[in-house]
């Protein structure tokens, strides 16, 4: 697990708590109180999944302190020194990594704390300060949880917390014995594959499951009976709503575009959605539920940009439109997203093929980047799926109706161009303009099989270019790394 240096640099530009994310102000790493702090939040954290804690930070705000930083920050903050305090403390042993991104000449430190948690963590030794009181006792399950208003902070595990703790750790070992199994049975030959695979169980398939195996484009849809069309329309039909409100609000604030094309997502909650409105505690409680997984994650948080950029509510429904091409935030960026308290999600996004600005950037709507279209997908499922789970939908019973959209597809060539590592070959060129494809996903999904759906999402995408076939493999390989943070 390495964040690069870009998705840190973004990470300290824009600072905002969740409960992937804590903020600290400048506190000595050598005191008592400052172990106390460095300890919960990095058990806290790695009980949650995985994290980071920004030092030097005011955890109201966002802003960075500037007064009383430490002359020997490096040395305060060196990683073996981190390390080592937490594994003093920490039950189980887990990576740790220290990193300091610069703001106006001032190192931030940025202490990394590694996915792949399979026992709760918890101390397993107490603390006291100088004068002999107990900071924190043996035994202390500590977690990242959400305090009234729906904002996060580091607390104590209760009995509230425990399925969630559960949870992630029955997921990391799912993910352990699902790429054991995967891994072995593509060795297998096809003869003994056949043989064995009655002897496998299979899942009981509900009316959902059934009426979209593998997902359908858009033209597809237009083929079903009208009962078994009017439940995958729906995000369908959000979709057209949300691109529909991005032409109105471009319009309304006279925005002249640069001709680019797009990806867009609509997300909907099939199943009983628990009642929440578009109030302030609903926005924090999606916010703090984003677990970042890139510098610019979707369905942004935009609070602490400006006044055009911030988030506003329209017609019981929370939006925001960002647009910069100035390169204020650091490139050129054009962003709409809404967030509906009834259980849609929509976000429309410039291809990064044509606005980044990357010293590698081909020329706008020439290529795209076979990757980003996979890491795109599988982010935009696993925040949605996030914030399904975090609006309170059973996970046994929920399902999620996904539409993925790209546009202006028509001429340009697949790429590896933002990842240079992976070779695609050229010449593979789009004749289709749009491509829609449609999916419904079981809230029940664990994060280590959210690849088993973006493969036939972005089968549909990566076929439009001469019929390129992008190996599962990849995809997982891309998506495990993306979740896990070490793009």
């Amino acid at each position: 697990m390495v964040a690069d240096s870009d998705f840190l640099q973004d990470l300290i530009n824009r600072p905002t708590e969740s409960l992937s994310i804590e903020l600290k102000g400048w506190i000595d790493p050598n005191t008592p109180e400052g172990k106390d702090k460095i300890v919960r939040a990095a058990i806290a954290m790695r009980n949650h999944g995985s994290g980071y804690v920004l030092i030097g930070f005011h955890n109201d705000t966002g802003e960075p302190y500037t007064d009383n930083i430490p002359s020997n920050v490096r040395k305060l903050f060196h990683q073996d020194n981190i390390q080592r305090m937490v594994s003093k403390y920490s039950s189980e042993s887990f990576e740790v990594k220290v990193h300091f991104p610069i703001i106006d000449g001032i190192e931030f430190p940025v202490i990394e704390i590694g996915s792949g948690v399979k026992t709760p963590v918890a101390t397993k030794r107490p603390l006291k300060n100088s004068q002999g009181k107990l900071l924190f006792q043996e035994n202390k399950v500590f977690i990242r949880s959400l305090e009234a208003n729906n904002t996060p902070s580091t607390t104590e595990a209760t009995w509230k917390d425990w399925p969630h703790i559960v949870e992630v750790c029955f997921d990391n070992r799912e993910a352990d014995v699902g790429r054991f199994v995967r891994r072995h049975l593509r060795t297998l030959p096809p003869e003994l594959f056949r043989a064995i695979s009655p002897l496998i169980p299979q899942r009981e398939p509900n009316e959902i499951d059934q009426a979209m195996p593998q997902g359908r484009t858009e033209e597809e849809l237009g083929t079903l009976p009208i009962q078994e069309k009017k439940t995958e329309t729906m995000a369908l039909e959000y979709l057209q709503e949300g691109a529909t409100r991005f032409d109105t609000v471009v319009r309304e604030r006279s925005v002249s575009l640069p001709d680019y094309g797009s990806w867009e997502v609509s997300a909907v909650i099939i199943g009983t959605v628990p009642s929440h409105s578009a109030n302030l505690s609903f926005l924090n409680l999606l916010y703090s539920s984003n677990p970042r997984y890139t510098g610019w994650p979707v369905w942004l948080d935009s609070r602490g940009f400006n006044k055009e950029a911030r988030p506003y509510v329209f017609q019981g429904i929370w939006e925001a439109f960002i647009c910069d091409l100035s390169h204020e935030w650091g490139g050129k960026d054009i962003d709409f997203w809404r967030l509906d308290p009834s259980g849609k999600f929509y976000l429309r996004r410039t291809l990064q093929d044509d606005l980044s600005e990357s010293k590698r950037v081909p020329e706008p709507m020439k290529q795209l980047d076979f990757g980003l279209v996979i890491l795109r997908t599988a982010e935009a499922i696993a925040v949605a799926l996030g914030f399904a789970k975090a609006m309170g939908c059973s996970i046994e019973t929920t399902n999620l109706s996904f539409v993925f959209r790209w546009t202006k597809m028509k001429g340009r060539e697949l790429s590896s161009w933002a990842n240079i590592d992976r070779h695609i070959p050229r010449g593979n060129i789009a004749y289709q303009d749009d491509i829609t494809f449609q999916i419904i996903i079981p809230l029940e999904t664990p994060s280590s099989a959210i690849a088993e759906y973006v493969y036939p999402i972005t089968k549909a995408v990566f076929e439009a270019f001469n019929g390129v076939e992008i190996g599962i493999s990849v995809i997982e390989d891309l998506t495990k790394g993306l979740i896990e943070r070490r793009l």
